[in-house]
Parts: C-alpha cells; structure tokens; sequence
C-alpha cells in the first residue's frame, strides 16, 4: 500500500523506508425530488417530517437528490458505496437530538460520522439518517489539570494541535484525519499503551446524546454503566458530543528497525516472538509484512537514550543479520496521511507466537499475500494489558498482538483477489485469535461480535438494551439488544 495510505501507530511505511523505522451555513432541502430511501418515506407520511427536519437543521442537510448528495456519502474506504436517506451536519446539541428524535419516530437507522476513516464505512449507510458531527470539533485545554476535552467530531490533528505545543498528549493513532471519537470509542490501538493505556482508558467523562434525545454527562459516579459501555463498545450507545481525555508528557520513542524482507519470514516472527514475551512497559513493538518489501520488525523504547540503547542491543542481537536502522520521533499533528483507498480487512488479537502451527499459518499468509495484502502486528503490553478484562468494555487485555490483515484495489477487477486473500487468512487465524480490535473489522456478524466482547458481550447486551432497544445505533460493529426477559 502507498505511503499515505497507512496506518502505523508511531511507525508509517515511510518510516521504515526512508529513515529506517518503521460546514457552511444551512442548506435545507425541503423541496428536492425525493428518490431511493427518500421515496420509501413518502409512501408512509413521513416525508413531511423530513421536510421539517430539514428547516429546524441549522447546519447543511443532503438528501437523495439533492446537489452535493453524492460527493458528501463518500467515505474514506471506497469498498462502500451507500446511500442515506439523509445527511444532517448537525451545528449544535440541539440538531444531534432533533435526528435522533426523527429516527426513533420513524425507525430509520443512524449512521454517526465523525471522520469517516472506518475501515467498515460504517459512517454512512443504505437508508439511514446520517448525524454528521464535523462541526463538534472545538478543542479545549485544561493544562492545570492536564485534561483535554474535544467534540464529538474533532480529528486527531485538530487535538494534537492543542496540545503537542504545551509537551503534552493523550495516545492517539497516528494517522491526523481520523476522527478521535471513532478511534477512542472502539477502544484504540496506540503506540504508548504500555506506558499510559489505550485511548480509551483515558478517557475521564464525557456527553452522550441517546436514543430518547436525553443529553447524559459520562464518567465516574455519572451513569456509570453507559461510561463503562462507551469505553470499547464503539457507538452503539448514542451520539457522544464530547470526550474528556486525561493528558500526559509528551516522550520521545528511540527505535531500530530490521528490514527482513522474504527470506525466513517464519524464523523472524519467531525470533519476533520471543523478544516481547517479556517486555518493560516503555517498549513499543511491531512486526509488518508488506506487500512490497516483505518482513520489516521495528522496536522502540520511551525511556532515556541511556535505557534505550540499553534495551535495543537485545533486539541487534537478535537480527545481528540485518543492519538496523535507527532514528526518533514524536508525534506530529497531521502524522501519516491516509489517501482515499478500496480495502478489505480483517482483525485478530494474538496472544503470542510461541505455537509453531501459527507462525506456520502467518508464513504461509504473507508469502501468499506477495504482491496482494500487508499484515501488521502491533504489541499490546504494560498498562493496556494489565488493565482487568471488565474494567472497560474494551476486550483486549492481556499481553499481546493486536493484528490488521489488509488488502486493498484500484481496479474493480482486482477486489476478488484482495478480498479472498483477507477472507481465507483472517478465518486461517481465527483459532488463535477469537478476539480483535473491532477498529480492524469489515462489517461483522452478531456471532463475530459476541465473539470478539467475550466476557463483556453479555453486559453491554443489557445497557443496549436499557438505552436502545430498539436499535437506532446500528451502523457499527453492532451490538444487538438483550432480549427482554
């Protein structure tokens, strides 16, 4: 894949390459011909209230039909092509609630966007009622209390922007066009976890808009089960407005990285594999096969040079046949740019590659995806997997890597062969890996997803359905509502 089209917590393709590691105004559309999902509102009166939803928006509101439709129901992930009925860039909380409103009367779902970067085009969806939140992008700084509160629809960049100046962070991804809300919602793989958690554990409150247009406040002592539920379990539960983040020092990672290329792939994801059994919290991880190039492993360190350099002589130890490649960073606003793709993926968490049939299986997938699809396993330890499996909804505890098989296409004839190799290898892996980061999932089954919650399924069932029996929020990795009784 292109170097803008990546994501690689505090590593990019780029990185390993070159430096050796890896609004405006309203436009209410009541009078616009209504077609597709539009026309199937007509048929049961309830057009009227669109039209009315229309002029009660102050923000821009699109319609099927209507000029500037088609480009505004793009998503970043080109594999999805879908079509709302409605799209609604909600200025305020009031507009946030006058749509959910409209949905439950009418039963239309919601599709919430904040930066549209969804793997799954979950941000937009066939006949649903799209909250676009792109105008919530206010960043505030409380630097005393180290706390960051944002909009539902602000962007990484648009946060780090905010802080960075001030020596401070909170773990993000490091790609600056993608959505916070997105990211921290499904829980988020971050490069620092270790040291301070994934995105989710830092979130500290935040403001819910629900399925009954009741506007909640999120956080300890403050409707605690929706604050457990909303830390992992993505946006099933409503529209979040707002997130409070806790802020940390900003670190510099130190980082080596071992251009393995297609030779003995299985013999490195085994070295790889020993090497983060046991590992200090300031380590950061990473093993990559890239289409391209082939096997790259990358570790970094967050402590002082003195400790870095320390710890890193292990790992030139390891690959003593690879000249490592050495540098530093910190992150950046805009980080890695993703440009606009057709990808298929599929996620899994492993819990080590300490079983020869897996690495065996990994190998096999990599050589197959030659020219086809990347792998990326990213190291999750410290913090992120000390933290109880219940403790959040988040469900990848546990020493670890949190995995992205991927493939994408630039030609309509090339998606069958991108989406068998993701299809064959993620079910290849499955038996390793019933959980996963649901951030690296195409659209799943409600067996997928009860597999991937696990022990958390069955709660956050209840809580969906306390506040959405009847479904509203389900343009998402989705969690059904309990049945009652």
């Amino acid at each position: 894949m292109p170097a803008d089209r990546r994501h690689r917590s505090s590593w990019t393709r780029r990185d390993f390459i070159t430096r050796g590691v890896a609004g405006a105004g309203a436009l209410a559309l009541g009078a616009c011909a209504h077609t597709g999902a539009s026309a199937a509102l007509a048929s049961n009166g309830a057009a009227a209230d669109l039209d009315a939803l229309a002029r009660q928006v102050r923000g821009r509101f699109l319609r099927d039909g209507s000029p500037l439709y088609d480009e505004a129901r793009k998503v970043w992930n080109l594999a999805y092509d879908r079509r709302p009925l409605a799209m609604a860039r909600c200025e305020g909380v009031d507009d946030v609630r006058r749509c959910v409103e409209f949905a439950r009367r009418h039963d239309v779902a919601v599709a919430i966007r904040g930066g549209g970067h969804s793997y799954a085009g979950f941000g937009v969806a066939d006949g649903a009622l799209q909250v676009d939140l792109a105008a919530f992008n206010t960043v505030t700084v409380d630097r005393d209390r180290r706390v960051v509160s944002v909009g539902g629809g602000t962007r990484i960049k648009e946060l780090l922007a905010a802080t960075l100046p001030l020596g401070l962070h909170t773990p993000m991804g490091a790609c600056g066009d993608v959505g916070v809300a997105g990211l921290a919602l499904a829980g988020g793989d971050t490069s620092p976890r270790g040291l301070y958690g994934t995105a989710c554990d830092n979130v500290i409150g935040a403001q819910l808009v629900t399925a009954d247009g009741d506007v909640l406040e999120l956080g300890p002592g403050r409707n605690e089960d929706l604050f457990w539920a909303i830390r992992g379990g993505g946006g099933n539960f409503g529209v979040v407005t707002r997130l409070d983040f806790r802020l940390h020092p900003l670190l510099t990672l130190q980082r080596a990285s071992f251009q393995v290329g297609w030779n003995d792939i299985a013999g490195a994801l085994r070295t790889f594999g020993e090497l983060i059994r046991d590992t200090p919290d300031e380590v950061r991880a990473l093993f990559l096969v890239d289409k391209d190039t082939g096997a790259m492993v990358g570790c970094g360190h967050y402590g002082t040079p003195e400790a870095a350099a320390s710890y890193l002589a292990k790992w030139k130890a390891a690959f003593k046949s690879v000249e490592p490649v050495m540098g530093t960073s910190t992150p950046t606003p805009q980080g890695e740019v993703w440009a606009t793709t057709a990808l298929a993926v599929d996620g899994a968490f492993l819990e080590g590659l300490t079983d020869d049939r897996l690495v065996d299986v990994l190998a096999r997938a990599a050589i197959a995806g030659r020219g086809v699809g990347d792998i990326l396993m990213g190291l999750s330890n410290g913090v992120a997997a000390r933290t109880g499996m219940t403790e959040t909804a988040y469900p990848l505890r546990g020493v670890g890597l949190s995995s992205l098989v991927s493939a994408e296409w630039h030609r309509p004839e090339e998606r069958a062969r991108a989406e068998q190799w993701v299809a064959e290898y993620g079910a290849a892996l499955r038996p390793w890996a019933r959980r996963a980061y649901v951030n690296y999932l195409g659209p799943s089954s409600p067996e997928r997803i009860r597999e991937v919650y696990g022990v958390n399924h069955a709660r956050l069932a209840r809580i969906k359905a306390r506040y959405d029996p009847a479904n509203l929020f389900r343009s998402n990795q989705n969690i059904r509502p309990a049945a009652a009784g």
